[in-house]
């Protein structure tokens, strides 16, 4: 048979000879497709006859394959699974995509930055509900090894952790010092800062010390400067602008209430303290198109350059 003779080939005849293959005889093959018996031989005797060449050698009752038999399972089942895996998708981009989407947060993340993506995803989607977690990291870690969450958002590559999990590098964000009166000459020197009353998110782990260590040699301010622990980027922020304290938050955030003249963003006198926030899923998980299309739009919306607005 020549190439250009391929569109002569009966695809009903090419399946029921991979039932057969695959069954081991024609009755067991016959009872798969829901035929007779003598359907399935029928069919198989007009495909070898058509290609000139025996698919089967005659084993008492058993069929077993010939080198060319052998040859063509191969290619029809490797034909098959591949336009059941084409069917397939073509079907699922052309359905409503239904959730949900399981995203889980560490606790001090900004929802400022999630909401546009939220909004977007559900405008698009509206029979995908998404479903957000706040936990500290080791708690987001084995909720996503145990499957009950999609993806994770860290400060950390949760992938140090445990290598069932895989880490993406999102974004990085300018961590800076926000209050609401602006220092009324020069640059804050530390003994300036050290007289601000000071939000933060954790007790365990102050944030404004890893700012104070940075940029002023290693010091750390006096305890009794931390007035609150806000536990959210977004409470922190609400809070320097109530006058409460002053925080460290990212930039990017601050900066329209910068631009607005309600607050003031401190530098420091060393290169920008930097957090890098990380994507963590499981290697081994098959997405489904809804938490698929989310993370799609979740990179497109955050993962930008260091610094820039979500």
């Amino acid at each position: 048979m020549r190439f250009d003779d391929l569109g002569r080939l009966d695809l009903n005849k090419l399946l029921t000879f991979l039932a057969i293959a695959e069954a081991g005889g024609a009755s067991a093959a016959a009872r798969r497709l829901h035929l007779t018996r003598s359907a399935v031989s029928h069919s198989l005797g007009a495909l070898e006859a058509q290609l000139g060449v025996a698919l089967f050698h005659r084993v008492g009752k058993s069929l077993v394959a010939t080198h060319e038999g052998k040859l063509l399972r191969r290619a029809v089942a490797d034909a098959r699974d591949r336009l059941g895996s084409a069917l397939g998708e073509l079907l699922e981009s052309g359905a409503e995509l239904r959730g949900p989407v399981r995203i889980g947060l560490f606790v001090g993340f900004s929802r400022f930055r999630l909401a546009g993506a939220i909004e977007a995803f559900l405008r698009a989607h509206p029979r995908a509900p998404v479903r957000v977690a706040f936990g500290p990291q080791a708690w987001l870690a084995d909720e996503l090894l145990a499957a009950k969450l999609d993806m994770t958002l860290s400060l950390r590559p949760t992938r140090e952790q445990t290598p069932q999990i895989r880490s993406e590098r999102l974004f990085e964000q300018t961590l800076a010092l926000a209050l609401r009166d602006p220092p009324r000459r020069g640059p804050l020197d530390f003994a300036a800062v050290s007289r601000l009353p000071i939000v933060d998110y954790y007790q365990s782990d102050p944030l404004i010390d890893r700012w104070t260590r940075h940029h002023h040699e290693g010091r750390r301010l006096p305890r009794e400067r931390l007035r609150t622990f806000a536990g959210s980027t977004d409470l922190a922020l609400e809070l320097v602008l109530r006058g409460v304290g002053a925080a460290v938050v990212p930039e990017d955030l601050a900066e329209p209430y910068r631009r607005r003249r309600e607050l003031a963003v401190i530098h420091g006198p060393r290169a920008p303290l930097r957090d890098a926030v990380w994507l963590n899923e499981l290697r081994t998980a098959r997405r489904s198109l809804a938490p698929a299309a989310f993370r799609e739009l979740l990179v497109g919306a955050l993962g930008r350059a260091p610094g820039s607005a979500p």
